[in-house]
């Protein structure tokens, strides 16, 4: 009726595989419907990308890494953080079944030493996945300068890059992990989600991703920017209930839109692996943490005070 029409649309970035997973499940579970808004999706493949994709009107909130945020505060873009969706650190690295890593078996930090003259895949060159890797060089004495980066996108362009030896390595996301354990074609060396990597990477863990919104936007839609984090409250909720596995797979199965053998196997094992992370909200000091330690590596050319970005 009348009603259902003045809901209004809220378009927000998606990915390939686990993705914007409270939204997916907000749509399918009538969330959304529920909070008084519609809920759409629109997949793009990397953070910067949203970011511009939001700011040129054409999504509502864009979603990704805490450092996309820092940095276009730095270069004071009029934004404001109304959510998380996820909160633990998001990328891993994974080497490929035939790349050979000499200093493998020393673990964090010790195998970062073989990186060196390796071609890295990351998302999009100036992503949070590239300046995390900067991160990891540091902590054993290299610098970009060491490596090569490569941008391949997200996992379902990633994998075969690297499967097909155009990288040696990729900083990538779920669900490349389920496909490195399912397909057998490689291996992650660095899974910050279990606590290997950088000091800098370790601290966001609470507040490594983030939902933005124009400043201007949240200003003239508060009532949306209520329905929403409703939206994602009731989400998070249902996903957290270990009763609901299932029916949150489900969910993912329908949408993860990632076509290859086993898909099915890969969305559980890539569910599995990062269930904890999505949370409505996040930690703001973690997400400070986050742009400190870009600044301190030189990756910001100012301190970036997040905590008046974020509504509280």
């Amino acid at each position: 009726g009348a009603s259902a029409m003045a809901q209004p649309v809220v378009r927000f970035q998606d990915y390939l595989g686990t993705g914007n997973m409270l939204v997916k499940v907000a749509i399918e579970q009538g969330f959304c419907q529920q909070a008084g808004i519609r809920c759409e999706l629109r997949t793009i493949p990397a953070a910067p990308l949203g970011m511009q994709t939001m700011l040129a009107g054409d999504i509502e909130v864009a979603y990704g890494p805490t450092e996309v945020i820092a940095a276009s505060v730095a270069r004071k873009v009029p934004i404001k953080v109304i959510a998380a969706g996820f909160v633990d650190p998001v990328f891993f690295i994974a080497a490929s079944a035939n790349t050979e890593l000499p200093t493998e078996k020393e673990g964090y930090p010790g195998v970062v030493k073989s990186f060196k003259g390796k071609k890295i895949g990351v998302t999009q060159r100036g992503s949070g996945a590239e300046f995390q890797v900067v991160d990891m060089l540091a902590d054993v004495g290299l610098t970009a300068n060491d490596v090569t980066f490569v941008a391949v996108g997200a996992p379902d362009t990633a994998f075969p890059a690297l499967t097909r030896g155009q990288v040696d390595l990729i900083m990538t996301f779920s669900p490349t992990d389920g496909m490195c354990e399912v397909l057998k074609a490689c291996r992650v060396v660095i899974d910050p989600r279990k606590g290997q990597g950088p000091k800098s990477i370790l601290a966001t863990r609470g507040g490594a991703g983030a939902m933005a919104v124009k400043a201007d936007w949240a200003a003239a839609n508060a009532t949306t920017v209520a329905a929403i984090r409703r939206t994602l409250e009731l989400s998070e909720a249902f996903i957290s209930n270990p009763a609901n596995f299932g029916r949150t797979l489900e969910i993912l199965r329908k949408t993860f839109a990632l076509r290859l053998p086993n898909a099915d196997l890969i969305a559980e094992v890539a569910l599995r692996n990062s269930i904890g992370t999505f949370k409505a909200r996040g930690s703001v000091p973690a997400m400070q943490a986050v742009a400190d330690s870009m600044t301190e590596n030189k990756l910001l050319p100012v301190k970036v005070d997040l905590a008046p970005v974020v509504l509280p």
